[in-house]
């Protein structure tokens, strides 16, 4: 997988993107679009590869003690129909659910340094 990032990392307007021959991964990138500092980072999801599709996500964190933090992740979406039948077939938890483990224990890492 092909991944390329614009701007500063952790900044309004960040960039991350990806490009696979992966038809399960395909080709999109996110942009940070607003940062709460210690609670909340909205950005936005563009998808280009298999099927174009823009959509608002966000990562919220709210401490639980002084060495914990429970984050919260999520994003809205929407899809016409008659595609809308495919997510009838599609197991959305084993499609994202690595990424998303991935990037929380890249996440838990920063947080613990």
């Amino acid at each position: 997988m092909k991944k390329e990032y614009k701007g500063t990392d952790g900044t309004v307007g960040f960039v991350s993107a990806w490009d696979s021959e992966k038809s399960d991964v395909g080709k999109g990138e996110q942009e940070i679009k607003k940062i709460t500092e210690g609670e909340r980072i909205d950005f936005e999801l563009r998808f280009i590869k298999p099927f174009e599709s823009t959509e608002p996500a966000y990562m919220i964190t709210e401490p639980v003690s002084d060495s914990q933090t429970k984050v919260k992740w999520g994003f809205s979406g929407e899809m016409k129909y008659p595609m809308n039948l495919m997510l009838l077939c599609m197991n959305m938890e084993e499609m994202v659910g690595k990424d998303l483990e991935t990037g929380l224990n890249n996440l838990k890492n920063t947080l613990e340094k």
